[in-house]
């Protein structure tokens, strides 16, 4: 499914410039520009697909699956919710050849652009969990748990793309590496439950809690 945004939260994509406090009038008109071209390039689209979640022998899965959720951490993430939906939000390879294209031109607007679109891609992941609820009444959702975060394994990512057919969907693919193609890219799963879930990844739950910069700087990634 496609996916329209008028703009861009503005805070995340301070935050990942590493920006303290509010942007120069300068700075501000740089990002006004660089997000304009940013939103004129980009293809926000997402896919996602629902599963029952199979617990056997100390092991979890998704039904029809044929693999297993292997990891304490995303066992965890999903221990209140009975299914779970795999969703991959991508902002497109236009979205790569135009910051490649920022990165030959101009080197702020390409540090720019970087964080702007990590912005945008998650505001895509966003609008798929959205959907997702929306197409799911009376059931709520956790945060989103990609591949390659705690303990759940990077070699996940293929699998997961394979599972919502997002290659042939919307042209999300993987390298040998487990790099995840086009660039700005989100894949990941998320819980699904009757009652009432925490759906934004708070600094308790973060492995990074003892050492993440923003906790230092007294804000978030959220």
């Amino acid at each position: 499914m496609n996916a329209v945004f008028s703009c861009v939260n503005r805070a995340d994509a301070l935050r990942y410039m590493g920006c303290r406090g509010e942007p120069d009038e300068r700075m501000t008109a740089q990002i006004d520009e660089c997000e304009k071209a940013l939103l004129a390039a980009a293809r926000p689209q997402y896919v996602w697909k629902a599963f029952e979640l199979v617990r056997e022998n100390g092991a979890l899965g998704l039904s029809g699956c044929d693999f297993k959720l292997p990891g304490s951490d995303i066992a965890k993430h999903l221990e209140n919710c009975g299914s779970a939906a795999v969703i991959a939000a991508t902002l497109s390879a236009d979205t790569d050849r135009f910051l490649k294209k920022q990165s030959v031109e101009d080197s702020l607007k390409a540090m720019i652009s970087d964080a702007l679109a990590s912005a945008l891609a998650e505001q895509t992941a966003e609008a798929a969990r959205v959907s997702v609820l929306q197409s799911m009444e009376g059931y709520f959702a956790t945060w989103c748990y990609a591949a390659g975060y705690g303990d759940f394994p990077i070699e996940m990512t293929p699998l997961l793309i394979a599972c919502t057919d997002a290659a042939r969907k919307i042209g999300i693919g993987c390298t040998a590496s487990n790099m995840i193609t086009p660039q700005k890219t989100i894949v990941g799963i998320i819980g699904l439950s009757e009652k009432p879930q925490n759906g934004s990844r708070g600094c308790e739950s973060c492995k990074l809690r003892d050492t993440c910069g923003y906790r230092k700087n007294g804000q978030s990634c959220q």
